[in-house]
């Protein structure tokens, strides 16, 4: 290969890598950023050295429960007051709002240019992510608080009418649904063709992707409420018994099991080898991720509802003491604490050079 064009295929393949970055910078497009629901921002996040401080709030009328989801330039959460918002992720001004029946807890899911958010009129609805308009909407017999993952041109969720649902992304139409008997409140995982979900009995499935048929369950001392998460072949997940479960899913079988001593309302964090959680005592706890010892745990004046969020090496959580807190992930040390005017009971969601935080008060919050 000539000189000059060994320059130009270099610029090209830094062009292309340039591409593939920008694809990637930004975006937090589902609960726990993946379908994985690792929690982790690994290749999302440009700015390293956040430090906790504010760039823009906003205000909006209902408390917030959902999660935000972060796609491109645009936030997108859910309210109380029963909306689906969308605000510019610079300057937080308002881009659309889409008005469901009935609080919206689930955190939306965006893919194929399509956002997918349940709510407690009993609805999953796919809209424009761009406009916000509905595109179709798809009726089960209860409040949906799952929080939707999609995969493979289908979206999956629970309902708390028992059910797991599977619907076709284009076309609105069930794929297939799966009954469990109790309401399914916790946000599906979809890894390598298969459908891990939890239940209100204790229940951990996991179902064929394509089929919905049953492969194999865990059972377990109490709801499992939050989403599990797979990582290297080992899915993990929490339980209000208090306890952090991993799964080897070759084997199809639980390997070991942490006692947090208290309820756990959270997701888990994979991160480093690390598996990450809080519980209702204030308690965050990061464990080996392949044998379950503790590594190290850190105190929280308050309860810890809010899933935590990684990237860089660092974890963010917010708790019952109206503050979002930032770790050190090898050391459990703190590095800043943020303060805030209500309970951070929601999921941080990182992105590009932005913390996107949801309050009980309503307030949506912007951290550099």
């Amino acid at each position: 290969m000539k000189k000059g064009h060994f320059k130009i295929f270099l610029e090209a393949a830094a062009f292309l890598l340039l591409i593939s970055s920008s694809a990637l910078a930004g975006n937090w497009p589902m609960f726990r950023a993946n379908e994985l629901r690792t929690g982790t921002a690994e290749l999302a996040v440009s700015n390293t050295e956040f430090t906790g401080q504010k760039d823009w709030t906003v205000k909006i009328p209902g408390a917030i429960q959902s999660s935000p989801a972060v796609y491109k330039d645009t936030v997108y959460f859910g309210s109380n007051d029963g909306n689906i918002y969308a605000l510019d992720i610079r300057t937080g001004e308002s881009k659309w709002a889409f008005y469901t029946e009935n609080w919206v807890v689930s955190s939306p899911a965006i893919a194929d240019g399509k956002l997918f958010a349940g709510s407690y009129d009993s609805r999953m609805y796919c809209l424009d992510a761009a406009t916000g308009k509905m595109i179709w909407k798809f009726t089960t017999h209860n409040g949906i608080h799952s929080s939707p993952a999609v995969a493979d041109g289908v979206v999956f969720f629970g309902s708390n009418d028992g059910w797991v649902y599977a619907v076709n992304i284009k076309t609105g139409w069930e794929k297939w649904k799966y009954k469990t008997d109790r309401a399914v409140q916790g946000s599906p995982v979809v890894a390598d063709g298969v459908v891990y979900v939890g239940n209100h009995e204790g229940k951990l499935f996991a179902l064929d992707a394509a089929t919905g048929k049953l492969k194999w369950r865990a059972v377990v001392g109490g709801p499992i409420t939050s989403a599990p998460a797979v990582k290297n072949g080992l899915l993990y997940f929490a339980s209000q018994d208090g306890k952090l479960y991993c799964a080897r899913i070759k084997h199809q079988a639980v390997i070991w099991s942490y006692d947090s001593k208290a309820q756990i309302e959270t997701s888990p964090l994979v991160q480093n080898g690390k598996v990450i959680f809080g519980n209702i005592a204030g308690w965050v706890t990061a464990l080996d991720a392949n044998s379950g010892s503790p590594v190290w745990r850190y105190k929280a004046n308050e309860s810890v509802y809010s899933s935590p969020a990684g990237f860089s090496g660092k974890v963010i959580f917010g708790t019952n003491s109206n503050v979002l807190v930032c770790l050190d992930g090898q050391s459990g040390n703190v590095v800043w604490r943020a303060p805030f005017k209500a309970d951070v009971v929601t999921a941080p969601a990182v992105a590009s050079d932005r913390i996107i935080v949801t309050g009980a008060d309503g307030k949506v919050c912007a951290l550099k």
